[in-house]
């Protein structure tokens, strides 16, 4: 206990957690991939916007798997390089640009606070330090969501799996971020939206963790278990 507090700071994941998308994640990349069709048969490239879709689709899902088993991070620029050489045989430094910014945009675009989230943050950072760990394949979508809604002002310190190269649960990304901010596990509360990726992620780091099911959860056993089970992160306020 710190001055009458439990921990010195609490760390958040960000997306699922304290952002969502005012559409599905589906939704808004095929959004930006739609608009892109005429731009690219522009440049001399023939394909349908259902065919350009399937591809990007087939092509995420099979770097994803990798990535999820291997707790490794590819940058979107590389994945995107990747599939667009797979469906164009070629990478058209042109091309990746239009893509890199469309997706970018698109993501930026549609992000949105949870109505508790700037409430929470806004009695959190009175009494607490504050930071994010989270997994994304482009530092610069967080970053712009963040600044756009006026978020970054909260947080002393993030890190993004693009930036440390491995994704959570991967217990390194969250020693970084305590050996940035000068914590030790024990002083710092981890808050997020996983069981795979926040509570084991952060457990294995020697934090505890709180889970926000906004959905609520099944009954089950959890292995690591969280501290807490909370529907919104405003309920945190009445343990710490």
């Amino acid at each position: 206990m710190v001055g009458g507090f439990l921990y010195k700071a609490v760390l958040f994941d960000l997306g699922g957690t304290l952002i969502t998308m005012d559409v599905d994640d589906k939704t808004v990349d095929e959004m930006a991939l739609r608009s892109l069709t005429e731009r690219i048969r522009s440049l001399g490239y023939c394909v349908s916007e259902d065919a350009l879709i399937e591809h990007y689709w087939n092509h995420y899902a099979f770097l994803n798997t990798l990535r999820e088993s291997l707790m490794v991070e590819f940058p979107m620029r590389f994945w995107l390089a990747s599939f667009i050489s797979k469906i164009f045989r070629e990478v058209n430094e042109e091309l990746l640009n239009i893509f890199e910014a469309s997706i970018i945009d698109a993501r930026v675009r549609s992000a949105t606070m949870y109505p508790d989230t700037l409430p929470t943050l806004e009695e959190l950072v009175c009494r607490y330090r504050l930071g994010a760990v989270t997994n994304t394949s482009s530092t610069e979508v967080t970053s712009r969501i963040l600044r756009r809604l006026r978020m970054d002002r909260f947080f002393e310190f993030t890190v993004t799996s693009a930036d440390f190269g491995v994704r959570k649960p991967y217990p390194g990304i969250f020693h970084y971020a305590l050996r940035e901010m000068s914590l030790k596990p024990a002083d710092a509360l981890f808050v997020g939206d996983s069981i795979k990726h926040d509570v084991a992620g952060s457990r294995q780091a020697g934090m505890k963790c709180f889970l926000i099911a906004r959905g609520g959860v099944e009954v089950q056993v959890f292995e690591p278990k969280p501290e807490k089970i909370l529907n919104n992160v405003n309920n945190i306020l009445n343990f710490l």
